[in-house]
This record gives C-alpha cells, sequence and structure tokens, in this order.
C-alpha cells in the first residue's frame, strides 16, 4: 500500500494523476451509498419516488451553488442508492489562476473550491441533516471517495446529461442496482455490507 512522508498508509484515489480539480470546467460526479442499500427512496413506473433521506440528498444539491460562489449546477439525479451530479466550475474571481497552478498539494490538504473539496461538504451536509432528523443512525452514509468524469466538449455535456435525466427509466439495468452483476463500481458493497 503507498505510504505518505508521514508513513500513513494512502488510499488510492480516482482523480486523474496530476489535473487540478479546481480548473474551471463541467464535471460529471457519482456518489454512493456506503453499503449500496436503497436509502433515498425507489424507482416507480421509471420515476425516482424520493423518501424522507433522498430529499435531504436532493435539497444539499440545491444549497451547494449557494455555499460555492464558482459552482453551477446543471442537471443532477437521486436515485435509490447513488447521486448523479452535472457540476461546473467556473473560475474563482479572488484567486488568481497562476496562484492556483503554483501549489504544491501534501497528503491531507484540502483545497478550498476544488470538487474534493466540495462533494466533502456536500455529503457531510446531507449526513449530518439526516442524523438531526433521525433517519440515519451515524455516520459513515457515503463511499469514502466519489467517481467523477471531467467533461469534455459539448457531445460529452449532452450525452451525460441525458444519461442523468433518463437514469430513473434504466434502473434495471443500472450497474449500481442491488441485483446488478458484480462490476468494477458494485464490487466493494459485497465485502462491506
Amino acid at each position: 500500500m503507498p505510504r505518505t512522508e508521514f508513513g500513513y498508509r494512502r488510499r488510492n484515489t480516482l482523480r486523474a494523476v496530476g489535473y487540478d480539480y479546481t480548473t474551471p470546467g463541467a464535471y460529471f460526479v457519482t456518489i454512493c451509498e456506503r453499503y449500496g442499500r436503497c436509502v433515498f427512496g425507489q424507482v416507480v413506473d421509471q420515476i425516482m419516488v424520493l423518501n424522507p433521506l433522498g430529499k435531504i440528498a436532493e435539497e444539499c444539491i440545491a444549497g451547494l451553488a449557494k455555499r460555492h460562489a464558482n459552482l453551477t449546477v446543471d442537471a443532477t439525479v437521486i436515485m435509490p442508492n447513488h447521486g448523479h451530479l452535472l457540476l461546473w466550475l467556473k473560475a474563482n474571481p479572488e484567486q488568481p489562476a497562476a496562484a492556483a497552478s503554483n501549489r504544491q498539494r501534501k497528503f491531507g490538504d484540502a483545497i478550498a473550491g476544488s470538487l474534493s473539496v466540495i462533494i466533502g461538504g456536500y455529503k457531510s451536509s446531507v449526513t449530518q441533516k439526516a442524523q438531526t432528523q433521525g433517519l440515519i443512525p451515524a455516520p459513515p452514509l457515503w463511499q469514502d471517495n466519489f467517481y467523477d468524469h471531467i467533461v469534455r466538449g459539448e457531445t460529452d455535456l449532452e450525452r451525460i446529461r441525458s444519461y442523468i435525466l433518463a437514469n430513473p427509466a434504466r434502473w434495471q439495468e443500472d450497474q449500481l442496482h442491488p441485483d446488478a452483476p458484480p462490476n468494477s463500481f458494485n464490487r466493494v458493497w459485497s465485502r462491506q455490507r
């Protein structure tokens, strides 16, 4: 297992090596419930019906742009055991581009305005509100990491928007469906349940 300069074990990252996730652009993000359980609601007749926890997850997405001036939420869907978000990071006028590119990140450093910080804040928000309302006994609610895709071009953008909007209609074939055969997205769930 890779180690940091301080000797700590370092988790493998899903982020693109060397990419600055504060770079303005569009990002497609998928976040999953820790064990793949359907805790946010259910799909009925190809429509996602959110339960109270799912409604909190949806409300917290709406609050993202209010908390982050450099963020626009494009398209989203909360599914029974995961969520998809299409987010746009805008240039931060308070931070010159040269300063951002000269940063050297060390293990554990949080970079304000980065995709990781935004998603971490979102997950924390949902977890805290759910606990306050007695909807979950204790963390963790989410998988430690998240999947991202850096959107490259208009065709990619339209494909992702369509995927997000049509996700409830394709729930039975979804790789994250609880009955899906083991795949790269759900393989950790069977070990964690």
